[in-house]
């Protein structure tokens, strides 16, 4: 039932086009897009930010745009399609994910812990949003499911699995790679010293980094030849000595995985859960399992902590759901032991059972009927596209001549000097335009004249981010014509002609 309600709830929010400003999703529509229009290689993907150049841009294998490739050559280009290739790697998410909470939980304990994972914020977001977290995680459950196996089979087919999903979800994503932290751990638990002289051990780390290395390697020289990516190596991600004495980054980490993961109740049953049986095999293993996640956390922290990237953290959903089960099947045993001491053992025991089955079913209802309405916000909330959607629309008609275009970007660098990712693409990928981005720092109108000398037709400029700088809309009203405005954003015409006219 469980299943059923989770899979239906996204197929309902897969049902819309890309309609946020949402710069991963656009990247990955425009990737997809370009690779049915131009050239269908998955080892050279094509941004649209790509200024007059060819745009290989560097990112984790494209594995997911490639398929959505696929499906436009076969139906067409529609977004949707995107969503339902991620729904339906989110279904065998959520297979594996059962499967792999069987292997450490009783069945109560499972079915509440495939509950809290299936409706989790982050992995419903993800099951149908069109960003490669929907394989990363397939591949990434995937691994610790048939990892697990391995550890109570031995059998070599089970860990020649686990090595290959590792290294699926590696590619999908880099920041899958942590993973290895729990397994080496694991491989040293079982091996102790002996660990250096594992074959299977050696085979196992070969398999699971070697593709990646191969790839990454091959996309940072798409970086260093073209000079674009999607944030890999255009912005500083990673922990320094601010650390130590900012506190945004603990408290940003934190917020993000007690209100995104965890959920207050949830941290509260799973903290029951390790206290009470710490020694037990399923408490360990996911303590471990959170310690290698929280070590990604940690490194990326000038990444992690910030809200929008809540989903660096859905890592933490499988491990946190486990212990949740876990949480509750020690409430039932405390439960039960209770019971014993009771005379007539028989009938208490009946009574606890039935008390602790209406219980579950009690939680289960009002966790059905609060998800249920806010699935329901959710979609209406989703089907009212973003106005810069809308606007884009109205503006799309209005760019009568053809060629690049200029578009406003985010920041250069942070409050800190260090440098960010500032391209912002869901202008390009609504109005199918090449082109470049100018981050704010950048702004200025000798700068705009500079990109219009290299071929761009027209600046889309975001009212907000150009009245960033003082006096800079009036200078471009004064210096170009206004080739189309909106509520949110500005068109200037770049080209002499346009400026003659205007005159």
């Amino acid at each position: 039932m469980i299943f059923v309600i989770a899979a239906g709830v996204r197929l309902f929010d897969a049902l819309h086009p890309i309609d946020h400003a949402s710069w991963r999703e656009s990247d990955i529509g425009s990737i997809s897009r370009n690779f049915v229009r131009e050239d269908m290689d998955p080892l050279m993907p094509r941004i649209d930010w790509r200024g007059d150049g060819p745009g290989f841009a560097e990112m984790e294998l494209p594995a997911y745009p490639w398929l959505i490739a696929v499906s436009y050559k076969m139906f067409g280009i529609n977004d949707i399609l995107g969503r339902v290739i991620n729904l339906l790697f989110s279904i065998g998410t959520l297979i594996f994910f059962y499967r792999l909470a069987r292997k450490y939980l009783d069945g109560y304990g499972a079915v509440l812990a495939f509950a809290f994972f299936a409706f989790n914020p982050l992995v419903f977001e993800s099951a149908t949003s069109v960003q490669p977290e929907g394989l990363t995680m397939l591949a990434y459950v995937g691994a610790a499911y048939f990892f697990a196996r391995w550890r109570q089979s031995d059998k070599d087919t089970d860990l020649a699995a686990a090595a290959l999903f590792t290294a699926l979800a590696i590619l999908a994503k880099a920041t899958a790679a942590h993973i290895g932290i729990l397994f080496a751990i694991t491989f040293i638990e079982r091996y102790g010293w002996n660990v250096v002289k594992q074959l299977r051990v050696y085979a196992f780390a070969i398999v699971t980094l070697l593709p990646a290395a191969i790839w990454y390697i091959h996309a940072k020289g798409l970086w260093k030849t073209y000079g674009n990516s999607l944030g890999v190596s255009n912005e500083y991600h990673w922990i320094g000595l601010d650390f130590f004495t900012n506190s945004y980054f603990i408290k940003g980490i934190a917020a993000n995985e007690l209100f995104y993961v965890w959920t207050i109740s949830g941290a509260v049953i799973a903290l029951f859960g390790i206290i009470t049986g710490f020694r037990q095999r399923t408490a360990r293993y996911c303590v471990a399992w959170l310690a290698s996640i929280s070590l990604f956390l940690l490194i990326a922290a000038r990444t992690t902590a910030d809200d929008w990237a809540s989903y660096y953290h859905i890592f933490a959903v499988a491990p946190a759901a486990i212990l949740f089960g876990f949480g509750f099947q020690k409430i039932a045993d405390l439960a039960r032991r209770s019971a014993d001491t009771f005379s007539d053992r028989l009938v208490v025991s009946n009574l606890i059972r039935f008390a602790f089955i209406a219980l579950l079913a009690m939680i289960g209802i009002s966790a059905y009927l609060i998800e249920a309405r806010a699935v329901r916000a959710h979609i209406a909330d989703m089907r009212k596209p973003d106005p810069s959607y809308t606007q884009a629309a109205a503006i799309k008609p209005r760019l009568t001549s053809q060629g690049l275009i200029l578009s406003s970007g985010g920041k250069c660098v942070d409050d800190d000097g260090y440098a960010l990712a500032y391209n912002v693409s869901f202008m390009f990928y609504w109005l199918d335009r090449k082109g470049w981005n100018i981050c704010t720092q950048d702004q200025s109108l000798a700068n705009v004249d500079a990109f219009a000398k290299k071929g761009a037709v027209y600046f889309v400029a975001q009212r907000s981010t150009i009245a960033q700088k003082t006096g800079f809309t009036e200078e471009l009203r004064a210096r170009f014509p206004v080739d189309a405005e909106t509520d949110d954003f500005i068109v200037f015409g770049l080209t002499q002609d346009m400026i003659s006219a205007s005159r």
